[in-house]
């Protein structure tokens, strides 16, 4: 399990992703940490990874695509932080 935060519109969240590895994929599956947004996902919750790359899927409607691609460049960054910052 992970523990990744990211931002929409202008309020800070979590969300825990459990990790499936598959063959030549990995997947995510998402739970928001927030009624509304989990229920906006409902369905529409999983991002795969397949050759470095992040897939967000369908998603019913233009929000609910957005708070995915949030999501998934918050799971992208948490995975691979850049090499300029540095742990205190």
């Amino acid at each position: 399990m992970l523990l990744v935060k990211f931002e929409y519109r202008g309020t800070g969240y979590e969300a825990l992703i459990r990790v499936k590895a598959k063959d030549t994929k990995t997947e995510y599956y998402i739970t928001v940490m927030n009624g509304e947004l989990e229920k906006m996902l409902f369905g529409h919750h999983v991002i795969t990874e397949e050759n470095g790359c992040m897939h967000t899927g369908t998603a019913p409607d233009a929000e609910t695509a957005l708070l995915k691609n949030i999501i998934a460049g918050a799971l992208k960054a948490y995975l691979r932080p850049s090499p300029h910052t540095s742990e205190i």
